[in-house]
């Protein structure tokens, strides 16, 4: 009898955590597609972060339409380029179309990031060699939640303003009609539980 009430609490528990996650992660979800991209640039310094397809050229886009309606001298940084991509490499990457003044003149290149962690650490160094005290940072949009958590906590006194980049490849609101989209929200979304967990215990 203890053995067969035991087991109908177990499921009852199992079924709970179930809906409870999927009801988060629908959530999740939903907060992806309302995040902001914040047009009004007042702030020069970007961040671009690497890592999903394109997200440096549509990133680098986005900064030359800024620049080709405002005169504005900008900071920028490519984070988690990898190791020996220069500035050569990047102008192979954008093509002959794209404003190589502005690869000259505003941007450096971060080749030590490997995560999204490490893309924190290294841009809080870029923004203290650079005395920044906020910056734009633009990336895939069901990146973003993680990026704003991970870099929030490593730098919590500097203002962020996020640009999220929506991905041509995966349509998230119609994410369940596609097992590659519903399998990319359902990875990043473990991989921000993940990262709140070691921030809130870990963190120091």
């Amino acid at each position: 009898m203890l053995f067969k009430i035991f087991k109908i609490f177990c499921i009852f528990l199992l079924t709970s955590i179930f809906t409870l996650f999927f009801i988060e992660l629908n959530n999740f979800k939903k907060n992806i597609l309302s995040l902001t991209k914040y047009n009004n640039i007042e702030s020069p310094n970007i961040v671009i972060l690497t890592g999903g397809a394109n997200r440096i050229k549509d990133g680098l886009k986005i900064i030359q339409d800024f620049k080709n309606s405002k005169n504005i001298n900008y900071k920028i940084l490519v984070s988690g380029t990898g190791m020996g991509f220069t500035k050569s490499s990047l102008k192979k990457k954008l093509g002959p179309n794209f404003n190589s003044q502005l690869i000259q003149c505003c941007i450096d290149l971060d080749g030590v990031s490997k995560n999204t962690l490490t893309n924190a650490s290294e841009t809080f160094k870029w923004t203290s060699k650079n005395d920044i005290k906020e910056f734009i940072l633009i990336t895939s949009n069901y990146h973003m939640p993680r990026a704003i958590l991970e870099f929030k906590n490593v730098m919590p006194n500097l203002k962020i303003y996020t640009y999220a980049i929506t991905p041509k490849k995966h349509d998230i609101e119609n994410w369940l009609s596609s097992y590659q989209t519903f399998s990319l929200v359902f990875t990043e979304y473990c991989k921000f539980i993940i990262a709140g967990l070691r921030i809130k215990f870990f963190s120091t």
